[in-house]
């Protein structure tokens, strides 16, 4: 999956891997791939945010649990008897905790769908209830202060030209990053710079289930931004796995005897550790 927590200039500064030559940059960009993609299997969960409908056991009770939820645009349920696929109104369901902001920086994702309606109760069945939204972690986006220039974007385009908009700074985008314009998701996997204002993202189009589309001159850019802590243990464990390829490995905290505990390191494993999901949703 074309999709990374941390960044290629980042992850080759002085603070990481301090590597100014660009020869292996193809290789570093997949070891942050892989590096995202391993902690997504160690926290059971995802940071990116994918639309689309998932499936769920119901529960013969009020309360529904279910993955990672940023936002949800329908509930269905379906009937015991007749076996037909029924939408409740909007008014009869509440997204859990309440207070949970997944769309703002340092918020968590709902993990509950409470029916709120008299006598409202999702089925018992198994896959008996259907929830349409966005899932993931959360759903946080920087402006970058930049906006298609030149000409519009084809959806067939992977090439997109930027410039600076008339707001203020610009953010340095880099291989790694997520960019989003309008309601498409694209993956940026290198950048140039002429030197003049104009900026060349080459992207993968369309990435985590959004739509390739066309995008007009002055369509604003925004880049994804995941909790900080998940960032930097994206970048400590790809630089971790890159130094042990040339047989000096991820140097452990001083003092710290216990060494690299199932491939992770301690500071990486505390990093993680409060994004880890310890309660198993079923029918996902």
């Amino acid at each position: 999956m074309p999709n990374a927590y941390g960044d290629l200039t980042t992850l080759k500064s002085p603070a990481f891997l301090n590597t100014p030559d660009d020869g292996h940059d193809e290789r570093l960009l997949g070891m942050l791939e892989t590096a995202s993609r391993w902690i997504d299997g160690y926290c059971d969960r995802h940071f990116f945010v994918t639309p689309g409908e998932r499936r769920f056991d119901g529960t013969g009770r009020v309360v529904l649990a279910v993955s990672d939820l940023v936002s949800a645009a329908e509930v269905r349920v379906r009937e015991g008897a007749t076996g037909r696929w029924v939408g409740w109104n909007s008014g009869d369901w509440l997204a859990y905790p309440l207070n949970a902001a997944p769309t703002e920086a340092g918020g968590r994702p709902y993990t509950r769908i409470v029916a709120t309606a008299g006598g409202r109760r999702f089925p018992l069945s198994r896959g008996g209830v259907i929830v349409a939204g966005a899932w993931g972690y959360g759903d946080v986006r920087e402006d970058a202060g930049l906006q298609v220039s030149g000409a519009e974007a084809a959806p067939a385009d992977n090439a997109i030209t930027v410039a600076a908009s008339d707001d203020g700074p610009s953010v340095a985008l880099s291989a790694g990053h997520t960019v989003r314009i309008g309601d498409e998701q694209m993956y940026v996997t290198a950048v140039s710079d002429d030197g003049q204002g104009t900026i060349t993202l080459a992207v993968q189009r369309g990435v985590n289930g959004a739509t390739p589309a066309t995008h007009a001159v002055g369509s604003g850019v925004s880049v994804y931004r995941y909790p900080s802590a998940v960032t930097e243990a994206c970048l400590q464990q790809a630089a971790a796995w890159w130094r042990e390829r040339l047989g000096a490995p991820f140097t452990l905290p001083e003092g710290d005897g216990r060494g690299d505990a199932c491939g992770i390191s301690p500071a990486v494993r505390a990093l993680l550790g409060p994004y880890r999901r310890r309660v198993a949703v079923l029918g996902v």
